[in-house]
């Protein structure tokens, strides 16, 4: 059961990362700014994830947020109201409910990342 989980959850967001980059790329080269696609992916080797004030292109930031809001909905947000929810019917403290959904998104962030590390690394060979 908790591998089926596993696998559910990775396939979301593997799908996901490939989503966020196929659209972004789309769009930026629907409107045609000029990106070099390749020189923007080689970016995202280092620290898919992190942010560096001043140095990130718009094409970056782009999938960063949407990454990022992926991550805060579905990784924080419905994991919260879940344990919340858990918490108040079994009468367990609030607290638990935060720390476990701490846990959850530093470990779907962790993951999220090296997905996206991966994915930049297919897309760079192929």
């Amino acid at each position: 059961m908790l591998q089926f989980f596993l696998n559910t959850t990775d396939n979301f967001l593997c799908n996901s990362v490939k989503r966020v980059f196929e659209k972004t790329e789309r769009s930026y080269k629907a409107t045609d700014f000029g990106v070099d696609l390749r020189k923007e992916l080689q970016s995202f080797q280092d620290k898919p994830l992190g942010c560096v004030i001043g140095i990130e292109s718009k094409f970056e930031t782009a999938i960063k947020l949407k990454i990022k809001m992926i991550i805060g909905l579905f990784f924080v947000l419905i994991p919260l109201l879940g344990f919340s929810t858990l918490a108040l019917i079994s009468e367990i403290e609030i607290i638990y409910a935060f720390i476990m959904t701490f846990v959850v998104a530093i470990l779907v962030s962790s993951r999220m990342e090296e997905i996206a590390k991966r994915y930049v690394l297919t897309r760079q060979i192929a």
